[in-house]
């Protein structure tokens, strides 16, 4: 009996999904639950698994392909009379390697054993396990797999031989010598996955927002001296938390930033949402902080440290990516120093942070050296003009100038 499978509401409002990567073809066999395909909806990959056992007959579309709910994904011959009910999609709440979607089937077939690699044939593994590998130096062919058909998890690759590479800092400059970093081929490319969805959001926020920027710096040397001390004492804070925390006092003070235009009317969100800029393998992506106003420099140090790893294991759900009120990039963390950032879609301010370096500055009428760290502040100016714009920043100057501020609540 053939079985048509088609794509489901994964949930959170998202109508359609685009095809990444196949991971099964026409005449491979599969168990239930083994996955059968990566689909991208909003930046974020989910990878949808077969509700029935059987051999692959058709596929829906080609990766690159857009497909919308209940378009046609799969057809599989599961060898069976039974009708296959495919309920109502369920995306779990709990976050893993990659967001699974849970379909329900009924007779669940038992866990597969482990699978070891079969010489010659290409390991079965998502894109993301297959990133992690290459970041940890990991030859797939020699791992064995645990997943569904023999498929590589994560979990296999921590039980490999080879150690896990450390992940890029956050304040590290990427390395020059990056084979990989902006290299691709000569002749036309189609614009789609990740890169897709940063063009076509940055196209609406250039074509749709007016925007204003503000750009000074501060002296960074009480904000240096407690991350130092902070250190010493066996807790991490960083610049970037910092910056977080003083952002999320100044949005709670002048709720007209913490704003958007949408269908002619000023939306003021209830919540103080953080988006923080992070550059992966794949590009851009902006997970969310919820409800920042409510975090202090070390929790929001270690929520940053947790989003910033997941997006480059490319395990972020679409629920992280979602509801950012307001966004700050650190650029600094790549070595540059200024730039104009632009504002996120649904957003009316944009805070970005540049390396901090010695320099000459004036105090006290006397030209000294001291940790200057360059800022720029870009906002929508249909709703914010500019003694807004200089208060609000004169609000998050003033705590990270001297962060002792944030952890008294003066």
């Amino acid at each position: 009996m053939s079985f048509t499978f088609r794509l489901p509401d994964i949930g959170e409002g998202l109508d359609e999904a685009e095809i990444v990567e196949w991971l099964v073809q026409p005449g491979d066999t599969v168990v239930r639950d083994q996955a059968l395909v990566e689909v991208l909806t909003d930046k974020a990959s989910s990878e949808l698994p077969s509700p029935v056992a059987g051999v692959v007959l058709a596929l829906g579309g080609s990766e690159g392909d857009v497909l919308r709910v209940g378009d046609v994904l799969i057809e599989i011959e599961n060898g069976s009379s039974d009708e296959v009910v495919v309920p109502e999609v369920v995306v779990p709440e709990a976050r893993s390697e990659k967001r699974a979607v849970e379909v329900v089937a009924p007779d669940a077939a038992p866990a597969a054993e482990v699978a070891p690699a079969i010489p010659g044939k290409r390991p079965k593994a998502s894109p993301a396990t297959r990133k992690l590998a290459r970041e940890r130096g990991i030859d797939l062919a020699s791992v064995s797999g645990s997943g569904p058909g023999g498929r590589i998890t994560t979990a296999d690759l921590d039980a490999g031989a080879s150690p896990a590479a450390e992940p890029r800092s956050l304040v590290t400059p990427p390395s020059t010598t990056d084979s990989t970093l902006g290299q691709i081929g000569s002749g036309r490319h189609a614009l789609r996955g990740v890169r897709g969805v940063i063009a076509r959001n940055m196209a609406q926020s250039w074509s749709e927002i007016p925007h204003i920027h503000t750009l000074d710096d501060l002296d960074a040397s009480l904000l240096l001296d407690l991350r130092t001390r902070m250190q010493g004492m066996g807790r991490e804070v960083t610049p970037l938390a910092v910056a977080l925390v003083a952002s999320a006092r100044a949005l709670r003070r002048y709720p007209l930033v913490n704003a958007c235009i949408e269908d002619d009317e000023i939306l003021v969100h209830e919540r103080v949402n953080l988006g923080v800029a992070v550059a992966t393998d794949g590009g851009l992506v902006v997970p969310v902080l919820e409800d920042a106003d409510r975090l202090d420099v070390f929790t929001a140090t270690a929520a940053v440290a947790e989003l910033a790893e997941r997006a480059r294991a490319g395990s972020l759900t679409a629920t992280d990516l979602r509801g950012a009120t307001f966004t700050i990039t650190n650029y600094g963390s790549l070595g540059g120093r200024w730039a104009t950032p632009i504002i996120p879609p649904g957003q009316a301010a944009i805070f970005g942070m540049g390396r901090i370096a010695d320099q000459p500055t004036v105090v006290g009428g006397a030209v000294v050296v001291r940790p200057l760290l360059p800022f720029v502040f870009g906002a929508d100016h249909r709703l914010v003009d500019g003694d807004l714009l200089e208060a609000f920043k004169s609000s998050v100057v003033d705590d990270l100038t001297e962060p002792l501020r944030l952890l008294v609540g003066t």
